[in-house]
C-alpha cells in the first residue's frame, strides 16, 4: 500500500532564500541606521562648535579677549556672566573638543566664580576643533576667529 505525500510545508530550499532575503535586509538596515546615526553626531558637534563660537563673541564684545584656556572658558561659561551654561561646557570637553587661542601665552584667566583676571597680552583669536571620532570620520571640524 502506498501513502500518499501531500506538499505540506516549505522545503529547505525555501527556508534558506528566505533566510537569505532577512539578512540582506538587515544589513541594508543597519547600514543605513549606522549612516543616519554618524551624520547626527556630526552635527550635533557642529552645533556645539556654533554655539561656543557665539559665547565667545560675547566674551571678546565684554572684555577685548578670550580665555586663555579652555578650563578658564569653561569657568566662564558656568557663570552668571556666561549665562551659567553648565550643559555647554560639560559637552565642551577634551578629548572631543579642543580650545586653542592666539598668540600664544595670552589671554585672560577665568577663576571657578567667574571672577577675570586681564592677561598682559589680550588674545587675538582662537581655534575650535571638534575631533572626527565621534562621528566616525576622518576630518575634524574646525572653527577659527
Amino acid at each position: 500500500m502506498k501513502k500518499k505525500m501531500n506538499s505540506r510545508g516549505f522545503t529547505l530550499i525555501e527556508l534558506l532564500i528566505v533566510i537569505i532575503i532577512i539578512g540582506i535586509l538587515a544589513v541594508i538596515s543597519f547600514v543605513a541606521y549606522s549612516g543616519a546615526t554618524n551624520k547626527a553626531h556630526q552635527a550635533a558637534a557642529q552645533s556645539t562648535v556654533r554655539e561656543v563660537q557665539s559665547k565667545m563673541a560675547e566674551y571678546y564684545a565684554d572684555n577685548s579677549s578670550y580665555p586663555a584656556t579652555q578650563t578658564y572658558m569653561d569657568n566662564w561659561l558656568n557663570s552668571p556672566a556666561g549665562g551659567n551654561n553648565l550643559t555647554l561646557s560639560t559637552t565642551f570637553v577634551s578629548p572631543n573638543y579642543t580650545y586653542a587661542v592666539t598668540p600664544s601665552g595670552c589671554g585672560d584667566t577665568v577663576a571657578s566664580g567667574g571672577a577675570i583676571t586681564t592677561g598682559t597680552t589680550p588674545c587675538t583669536g582662537y581655534t575650535l576643533t571638534a575631533s572626527a571620532t565621534m562621528w566616525g570620520g576622518t576630518t575634524n571640524y574646525t572653527a577659527t576667529n
